[in-house]
């Protein structure tokens, strides 16, 4: 599981394709906020909570073919300055 110290670029994106939305997140901010060691996987559920087809972990859906939340995390390809190469 990768965690936010993981990642070397300035900011991460977030983007979920049936809702549309999209978001852009400082990672200095992002780790003051959530803490250097946060898994990404927890962050992302965080941010995305409002997503409409957000569903608890492990709940059920009803069909196979109903909507869930598909965000998608990627990072932009700038790195800090004087950082090492990205683990991603």
């Amino acid at each position: 599981m990768e965690r936010l110290c993981d990642l070397r670029s300035r900011r991460l994106i977030i983007s979920c394709s049936p809702c549309r939305r999209s978001g852009s997140y400082c990672l200095d901010r992002l780790r003051q906020r959530f803490g250097e060691h946060a898994s990404l996987y927890e962050v992302c559920v965080r941010l995305t909570q409002t997503c409409r087809y957000q569903h608890e972990v492990g709940a059920r859906q009803p069909n196979p073919y109903g909507r869930a939340c598909r965000a998608q995390v990627d990072t932009d390809d700038t790195a800090r300055p004087g950082a090492l190469p990205s683990r991603t």
